[in-house]
């Protein structure tokens, strides 16, 4: 039995999450190449119109009404960019858990604007969030990812003095 970072036993396998991992890495690059700017960010616009006609905060409605949609080819790219990087961080196991956490990020300001929209299942965000929560707090990356040589190289970069490879560890 083996216990995780917080004291807890472990008695699952890595290889059924890092499966859910790798899908789940491919499901963000097919949420990305929806919006490509190259397809004009596909249907984000008129998402976000319909996040504000059917606004769940309404000061998140005024940001996006007011910052977003004036500014969109920034945010329209700033959506496909992180997308992209979270797919890819996610299918080959690249510091995990630091896309897990930004992902998880990333979901919940999806939510805020999102959570009212008619056509939404609110089952949705938890579904979306949770996983990613979880990828970022077992070290997904570890099995079957390019995480299970990145942290070990990490540690003997830290262990010489280097800041960042100790920062960059704890995020594999």
């Amino acid at each position: 039995m083996a216990l995780n970072a917080f004291g807890v036993a472990t008695l699952v396998p890595g290889w059924p999450l890092a499966l859910f991992r790798i899908a789940y890495g491919l499901l963000y690059l097919d949420m990305a190449l929806q919006k490509a700017p190259w397809i004009n960010y596909g249907w984000l616009k008129g998402f976000i119109e319909q996040e504000i006609a059917h606004p769940a905060f309404g000061w998140y409605a005024a940001f996006l009404k007011n910052v977003v949609v004036p500014n969109f080819p920034l945010f329209g790219l700033q959506t496909f960019v992180v997308e992209l990087t979270l797919g890819l961080a996610l299918l080959f196991g690249i510091l995990t858990r630091l896309a897990g956490i930004a992902g998880f990020l990333w979901q919940v300001n999806i939510a805020l604007g999102a959570f009212n929209v008619p056509s939404e299942w609110y089952w949705i965000w938890p579904l979306l969030t949770l996983p990613l929560f979880c990828f970022a707090f077992t070290g997904a990356g570890r099995i079957l990812g390019l995480d299970r040589w990145i942290e070990p190289a990490l540690g003997r970069r830290a262990a010489a003095g280097a800041g960042w490879a100790r920062l960059l560890q704890r995020a594999a």
